[in-house]
């Protein structure tokens, strides 16, 4: 890397010495000042607080407007907001207050909804095809018409020549109920959702190093962290409201610093204090050689590591023991320098990124730019190592934190059961015993709900191409 030479400073023009400590003073205000209106300018394309925690219009105050609660769905951070309701009809939006992790923020995307709602290329009616062309319905023509198909292609081709396709966009009870109906009524373990592609990395992540799926933390770590570890993840755009409570962490005193890990310059970078910007998949040796040096250094949690963490490495498509010592030489090739050649970032923002990672209390956010890729586990199991070796897991502000595309992926897809292979609560469809409890819970007759898993998301696409599901 060729380095430029300073110019010298001009001599005998009057520069004293406290005029080049007023000059130093200066250039340094600069700095700060620049860094202050690059931060303020990501808050402002973002939608965060100082932009849009306004007081509500007056008109809004109205004896006839009616506020009501609801939850933003844009995003995975799911803001609570209130609902501006005049004579039938959304007029307005604003954050709610009293949500317990948002707490009265919103951002742009939000703030649009009603001109959304009631823009005039918005289908209103349901739509039937006749005579090769859509056309307006009822509600009731549409839905007899549906059941029609569905009853026509179970009697014909049996219950699996149907499926059921939700999102994590949905509230729970409607996943819910839509998995019970087809699983436990129709009789087909054909049911699936959107998480499956967007989450599928995320979810092998937690899976293989936990045991379980979902993030063991919560939004309110964030006000407790001293150290963010963003990967993959444009925050200040995809999800305002949790960068915004990044800031206001910092604002509120606790200094907190931000670790940027991300090929793209984003917005984000903007509030970083290291961005580590890694040659695009080549982040998982990034990840390895932090590992390296917090051993090096022996800045890991010992105590933590002997009591609840377990080495393990993969052979013959198997897990097989290593020993702690075993990990530790693995990871001797991927020193900083020798990463710095591959990977393209410097060696010495791995080490700063890793020594700054194991004082903590550590919180690491990642989303798409992580989990969609074909190493997209390998890289979460590696974000998860990190916090594992240090101990930055299960305490206020030290956790692994996966953000999602949509915000009811967890809890109204996982949780409900509503993937092809689960049931309710983490049981699966390939065990009697969850089989049996939850015919019960849902009163369908025995062996109504089907031992061998329905098609996932890809094959359901492509028996669709083939005209193997019906309806």
């Amino acid at each position: 890397m060729q380095k430029t030479k300073r110019r010298p400073r001009p001599r005998g023009k009057g520069l004293t010495r406290r005029s080049l400590r007023k000059e130093r003073r200066m250039s340094k205000t600069r700095r700060e000042f620049i860094k202050s209106a690059a931060v303020a300018a990501v808050c402002s394309v973002a939608g965060c607080r100082r932009t849009l925690r306004q007081e509500v219009n007056l008109d809004m105050q109205a004896a006839d407007v009616a506020w009501h609660k609801s939850v933003c769905r844009f995003c995975g951070t799911g803001c609570g907001v209130q609902l501006g309701i005049q004579e039938g009809r959304l007029v307005a939006l604003r954050g709610d207050p009293d949500h317990p992790t948002t707490k009265g923020l919103v951002c742009a995307k939000a703030l649009f909804l009603p001109k959304i709602l009631h823009s005039p290329d918005r289908l209103t009616k349901p739509q039937i095809r006749k005579g090769g062309k859509l056309v307006d319905a009822s509600w009731e023509e549409a839905m007899s018409l549906v059941a029609e198909k569905f009853v026509e292609a179970i009697k014909s081709h049996g219950p699996d020549s149907v499926a059921y396709y939700g999102s994590g966009q949905c509230l729970s009870e409607e996943s819910y109920l839509a998995n019970r109906l087809f699983k436990g009524g129709i009789g087909t373990n054909n049911v699936e959702g959107n998480p499956r592609l967007c989450m599928a990395s995320a979810v092998g992540g937690y899976v293989t190093t936990y045991g379980k799926d979902e993030p063991m933390g919560s939004y309110d770590d964030i006000d407790h962290a001293r150290v963010f570890f963003l990967v993959g993840s444009n925050t200040a755009e995809c999800h305002p409201v949790v960068f915004d409570r990044i800031l206001l962490n910092r604002e509120k005193g606790n200094r907190a610093k931000i670790i940027v890990l991300d090929p793209r310059r984003s917005p984000v970078r903007t509030a970083a204090d290291i961005h580590l910007t890694p040659i695009p998949g080549y982040d998982l040796a990034v990840f390895h050689s932090m590992a390296y040096v917090i051993l090096r250094e022996g800045k890991y949690d010992k105590e933590f590591v002997e009591k609840h963490v377990v080495f393990k490495k993969v052979v013959d498509g198997n897990p097989v023991d290593v020993s702690f010592d075993e990990y530790a030489k693995f990871l001797e090739q991927f020193r900083p320098e020798r990463v710095e050649e591959v990977a393209g970032v410097p060696a010495r923002l791995i080490e700063r990124a890793a020594k700054l990672f194991a004082i903590g209390p550590t919180m690491s956010f990642w989303t798409m730019g992580l989990n969609q890729r074909t190493t997209g586990v390998w890289a979460n199991n590696l974000v998860h190592n990190l916090h594992l070796l240090t101990g930055q897991i299960g305490k206020p502000g030290a956790t692994p934190f996966s953000l999602t595309g949509q915000p009811n992926a967890c809890g109204g897809v996982r949780d409900t059961g509503s993937l092809c292979h689960i049931l309710p609560y983490g049981r699966l469809v390939k065990k009697a015993e969850h089989r049996a409890e939850m015919e019960k819970i849902w009163g369908c007759p025995p062996g109504r709900i089907k031992p061998k898993p329905g098609l996932n998301t890809i094959e359901l696409f492509r028996a669709l191409a083939e005209d193997k599901i019906k309806a």
